[in-house]
């Protein structure tokens, strides 16, 4: 008879995790590859499906992936198959757990309805974990009993913490058959909300101390083979509803054969459509290989607009980056990464990590600066999460740099369910840090407002047409954006609520997590979190609000500082002022509302609007003056239409659905109305009342 598996990578109803779950699908597809017609596993990404599946039966061994955006959900799901069928076997693994052995003993004792946990990649260590629980009949009491030492895995047996030694990193990585080759995830390509995730290699040659990949293990960098990833996606590319496709590699781009992969994108775009939205170039390294890696998708039937160019540079202090050993990755060549790839994709994307150690106010607001000067067009500043698995997170790291800590609850982990007439609620926590012995959390707050301003008023190149004029006349942009922070969160902004709403949301910190499940387990408090009141991601949920609902306002803070800048730089002429006046009409017909595709504009203008945003606004603008006027219309085109629809579907338009379409790696520069001459010229002074309208 056939052992029953189930495995599972759960994610909660509403959060933003929403990738084909990959990583449990390989353990599924080596176990099936080996054991052949001895056991039959189900894989699971939803907690209702997941449900329904346990109504109907408790398989022999149920497996669950661990990450700090599903922890606890697994875990009061195992408990609950534990209170039902104590005979079922609970196996947990993935990265959310401590590197030291009292911290992985501790992790076991707190949970103990996990019978093993499956260290490191799991495809090798849990088929061992199989066979030695097979030689029990599958009593896992009686094998714990024994303290049998089975590498890779690690248990509890009377108080004892028994720990196999550390199975290899797998080698040749095609050992693992594909799950999408072999029909394992048919049902997720079927999904239209659930994006292709795919791996071309394992590893990360990098140590940096924030992460879970910092260690020696992973530091050993191997490749799936090239036809495999080929056929792939074809695969998937025949199959998956959802237009997107992410690669879920460390450092793609870097590498020799990364682009023939690339090419291989291409030629499915021109095939089959899809992706429309290619995610996943992050090398650290070798710039001329990251940029040609990119070029190849630019050149591809969806253009730039199709690649997202990533440049994970956390941090352009000195200082701070000896502290997380990212001394051995070259920071000017990502720098550089950013500076050039504007020929190579629409949005080149550069990410900062706030309050790492040795972080500070002056440090944190000098790093957005220096990369907003080298023309990336995103700076995304995240948050420093503790990750179990980390060397920061160790007892020794938390020593070194002693950072001030508080807990949250994860956005969008309040979903509650029900499993054999149980309730289960279990929102996720996540520990961040917010000060250390060079950042208070008055800096903290700061920074985290800064960031707000940066996603707004900078990234996406929201005000492109704004920053060339500024650029021409000698103005730096970090003083643009320096200055609008200033105003906007004065108490006379017309955005001065929204920020007040973030700075409230930002705040939502505990010093435990003890104490954070005390409050929320108070009357209405739970509720508050399920309606979008409380938890959500704040820094993408109000940018998206402020883009998305009040670009008006938006461009009319940005391009009075514009204004101001220009006249203390004694470059405000009288033609700068009717060409500002025109550029704010033709940028909000362009952006404002943007995912309404049902509305259409046609206006006339006095310059080439259309030939300046062929050439980047790279040009005096008072070389396309067009005396006579010209007509230009703005609306959405077929591919942006189905583009915008499928996002709607997917994310919805729900405050929290905002911020996912604004945040979760989409170019909204991509949902941007498209530009097109016209015949029509309006008289004279039709077109001075349209201007003045914004003058």
């Amino acid at each position: 008879m056939k052992t029953a598996i189930s495995f599972c990578d759960l994610a909660h109803e509403d959060h933003s995790c929403n990738g084909i779950p990959i990583g449990v699908s390989m353990v599924a597809s080596y176990s099936l590859e080996k054991f052949k017609d001895g056991i039959e596993a189900e894989i699971f990404k939803y907690p209702l499906d997941y449900i329904t599946y346990l109504e109907k039966g408790v398989p022999d061994i149920v497996c669950f992936s661990n990450y700090i955006w599903n922890l606890n959900l697994s875990y009061e799901i195992a408990l609950s198959i534990k209170s039902r069928s104590p005979g079922a076997v609970v196996v947990f693994g993935g990265p959310n757990y401590p590197l030291e052995p009292q911290g992985q003993a501790a992790f076991l004792q707190a949970h103990p309805a996990i019978d093993f946990y499956v260290f490191r990649n799991g495809e090798v260590p849990f088929s061992m974990l199989f066979e030695t629980l097979r030689q029990y009949d599958f009593d896992a009491e009686k094998m714990k009993a024994d303290k049998v030492v089975i590498p890779g895995c690690h248990y509890l047996s009377d108080g004892d913490f028994i720990a196999g030694e550390e199975v290899s990193a797998m080698r040749d990585l095609d050992e693992i058959p594909s799950p999408y080759l072999t029909g394992l995830c048919d049902k997720f390509l079927a999904n239209e909300k659930l994006v292709p995730l795919m791996l071309t290699a394992r590893g990360c040659p990098f140590k940096c101390t924030f992460c879970q990949e910092g260690k020696d293990y992973f530091n050993v960098v191997r490749k799936f083979s090239f036809d495999r990833v080929r056929d792939e996606l074809d695969y998937v590319a025949s199959r998956t509803k959802n237009p997107d496709l992410i690669f879920a590699d460390s450092n793609f781009g870097m590498y020799k054969h990364d682009a023939d992969i690339c090419r291989e994108i291409v030629r499915v775009q021109e095939s089959f459509g899809w992706p429309k939205y290619f995610v996943g170039i992050m090398g650290k390294n070798k710039k001329a290989r990251v940029l040609e890696a990119a070029e190849i998708i630019r050149s591809g039937v969806f253009g730039g607009g199709s690649v997202w160019l990533s440049s994970a540079i956390q941090s352009t202090d000195d200082k701070v980056l000896e502290k997380v050993k990212r001394s051995n990755i070259d920071a000017d060549t990502m720098i550089k990464v950013a500076n050039e790839s504007d020929a190579y994709a629409s949005n080149q994307f550069s990410e900062l990590i706030l309050a790492l150690p040795g972080d500070s106010l002056k440090a944190h607001f000098k790093s957005v600066c220096d990369l907003i000067e080298t023309g990336v067009n995103v700076v995304r500043s995240h948050q420093y999460i503790m990750l179990n698995g980390s060397e920061a997170a160790t007892v020794e790291g938390r020593t070194a740099y002693n950072p001030l800590t508080r807990f949250r609850v994860t956005p969008h982990t309040m979903n509650s369910y029900s499993l054999f007439g149980q309730d289960i609620f279990a929102p996720e926590v996540d520990e961040i840090c917010v000060g250390n012995d060079t950042m208070t959390f008055a800096d903290y707050e700061e920074c985290r407002m800064f960031d707000l301003t940066v996603e707004v008023f900078y990234n996406n190149a929201l005000l492109l047409e704004m920053f060339r004029l500024l650029k021409m006349n000698g103005i730096r942009i970090s003083s643009l954006i320096t200055r609008i922070h200033e105003k906007v969160t004065s108490g006379a902004s017309p955005l001065a609520e929204l920020y007040e709403g973030f700075r409230r949301e930002t705040n939502e910190l505990f010093d435990s997590p003890e104490q954070l499940y005390d409050f929320l387990h108070q009357d209405g408090v739970a509720e508050q979190y399920k309606t979008g009141k409380l938890g959500n991601n704040e820094q993408l949920m109000y940018s998206a609000l402020m883009v998305f609902r009040h670009m008006e306002d938006v461009h009319g803070i940005a391009y009075g500082v514009a204004g101001e800048l220009l006249r203390e730089n004694g470059t405000y002429d009288d033609w700068i002022e009717g060409y500002i006046a025109e550029l704010i009409q033709f940028s909000l017909l362009r952006k404002q509302d943007m995912l309404n595709t049902e509305r259409v504009e046609s206006r006339v203008f006095h310059y080439d609007f259309i030939a300046l945003e062929k050439n980047g606004f790279n040009d005096d603008p008072r070389q396309y003056v067009r005396p006579d006027g010209m007509d230009i219309h703005f609306t959405h085109d077929g591919f942006q239409r189905e583009l915008i629809a499928g996002y709607r579907n997917v994310y919805g338009t729900s405050n929290g659905g905002l911020g996912n379409i604004f945040g979760m790696g989409k170019n909204i520069r991509n949902f941007y109305r498209k530009i097109e001459t016209g015949h029509h010229v309006e008289k004279p002074e039709e077109a001075s009342s349209s201007l003045s309208e914004f003058a």
